[in-house]
């Protein structure tokens, strides 16, 4: 049986690709809570780490305000986590996938390939292109093989309920308006299982490329709310602040052609669908 190791397979998008592989008969391996992956201990604890196969990096600090008060964390964690994860596969001479984020800031153009140039507009974007960059750098430089995967705005049945999406079904369920800061800017949107499905793509073989993972469509956040309670049945008033953030990105849209190229790789869930998978899962 092949082996995989998981970082952060606690986190929300780690369960869910822990549970995808166990279904394809992978043995699994990942550190338990409190060893942090840019701790030389987190490494000395695995065990037979030459019969890893792949090295999904995905353990970060990920969580955008957090990162304007404690940036040098998010350097600590993002960066220098993954240096000592690239270390350890260069080592052991494991295949590494690397999962970043949304990269490109406000875009320049619609809809957005990976050769758009990268961007960054906090501490968090900034910790994570610079651990792309040492991908980049080791793939070049020391044979390290590793891919990397940018996801736009993934959502489903995840932990956070800080973000958009959990915040307006709670308020669905267990309010009587539905406030929001902001009803215009537009987000590419992937369902969690369309990513875990991407990834599992990944375990063969990947080459040494960059990857967009996202739906190919954009929603405002007053679609969002429509779509949500059109699911939900609920017809509640929207009350917008219409605060516009500081450097707002007004849309993001992803070009996952190349993912479509090289793996056949087309999301498969649409937002209405993803939507009433969530509700269903909440009912359950």
């Amino acid at each position: 049986m092949s082996k995989v190791f998981v970082s952060g397979s606690s986190g929300a998008i780690g369960q869910h690709l822990v549970r995808k592989l166990q279904s394809l008969n992978y043995e699994i391996i990942g550190q338990k809570r409190g060893l942090r992956v840019e701790e030389d201990e987190y490494f000395e604890k695995i065990s037979a780490p030459s019969s890893i196969n792949v090295f999904y990096h995905l353990a970060a600090k990920s969580f955008v305000p957090d990162s304007w008060e404690n940036p040098a964390d998010f350097i600590e964690a993002n960066v220098l986590g993954t240096q000592k994860v690239i270390d350890f596969c260069i080592a052991n001479k494991i295949r590494l996938v690397f999962v970043s984020s949304y990269a490109y800031g406000k875009p320049d153009y619609l809809p957005i390939d990976e050769e758009h140039h990268v961007k960054w507009a906090n501490p968090y974007g900034m910790s994570k292109m610079m651990a792309e960059e040492l991908c980049k750098f080791y793939s070049n430089n020391s044979g390290l093989d590793c891919t990397i995967v940018r996801p736009f705005n993934v959502y489903g049945t995840l932990a956070n309920e800080k973000l958009l999406i959990p915040e307006i079904i709670d308020q669905i369920r267990n309010q009587k308006e539905i406030k929001v800061r902001d009803l215009a800017p537009k987000r590419d949107y992937v369902y969690i299982d369309d990513l875990i499905d991407f990834l599992s793509l990944l375990l063969d073989s990947s080459p040494n490329l960059i990857y967009n993972v996202g739906s190919g469509v954009s929603l405002s956040v007053g679609e969002i709310i429509s779509i949500c309670q059109e699911v939900f049945e609920t017809n509640l008033d929207v009350i917008s602040d219409e605060v516009i953030r500081q450097n707002e990105i007004s849309e993001t849209r992803s070009s996952v052609q190349l993912a479509n190229n090289d793996f056949d790789w087309t999301p498969k869930v649409d937002f209405k669908k993803g939507i009433q998978l969530i509700k269903k899962k909440l009912n359950a």
